[in-house]
């Protein structure tokens, strides 16, 4: 489902510094199986730990970077321009693309594991869903107004079933199944995300 967020600030040293600190904070995170310090977390990163606050205000404020930054990288994935004559055609390379970024992104399995469960993540990654079902249901609207939907269906709701149930299942994949294979799970995300939307053959 085709989602947008805010890009994330390039260009400045600045946003430099600000970059370093969040893959330092992702490396910290996985490295201790969703726990990090501040410290740490700057010592990585070879800046002073009061720059790390001045940056981010508290480790919450971090963790809670490092969520939106996984969310703007995971968007720029998937709201590329995927070919395909047919809405459901555009939608099924879409899950794909989706799936392989939660497969290749090495950070996926620890924010989707023990880093779920933190109030910093919970948070930040709620504020992210908000956004991602607002721009789905827009998404899924242009597959009802294209005649491949059923149009009886509410577009928000139907977008926050949809990303909840994918979410979920990568969940299972890549926590409790540290093997999954890619093309089966791509297929059976899709499969269920069609039924869900009575995409039309």
């Amino acid at each position: 489902m085709e989602t947008k967020l805010a890009m994330r600030p390039k260009g400045s040293k600045k946003s430099s510094t600000r970059q370093t600190l969040l893959k330092a904070a992702r490396e910290s995170l996985m490295a201790g199986e969703g726990a990090a310090e501040m410290g740490e977390i700057a010592k990585r990163a070879g800046v002073s730990v009061g720059l790390a606050y001045h940056h981010f205000g508290s480790k919450a404020g971090l963790i809670a970077a490092v969520v939106e930054d996984f969310y703007a990288r995971y968007t720029e994935t998937v709201n590329a321009r995927f070919g395909g004559a047919r809405w459901v055609d555009r939608e099924r390379a879409r899950t794909a693309a989706l799936v392989d970024f939660f497969l290749d992104e090495p950070f996926a399995r620890t924010l989707l594991g023990p880093l779920g469960r933190s109030p910093e993540v919970v948070n930040a990654e709620a504020s992210c869903m908000a956004s991602m079902v607002e721009l789905g249901a827009r998404n899924i609207a242009m597959g009802q107004a294209s005649g491949e939907l059923d149009a009886g269906m509410d577009p928000a709701l139907a977008g926050a079933f949809v990303l909840g149930g994918v979410r979920q299942c990568l969940t299972e994949a890549l926590v409790n199944n540290q093997n999954p294979e890619r093309e089966t799970l791509a297929a059976m995300a899709w499969r269920h995300i069609a039924q869900a939307l009575g995409a039309k053959p």
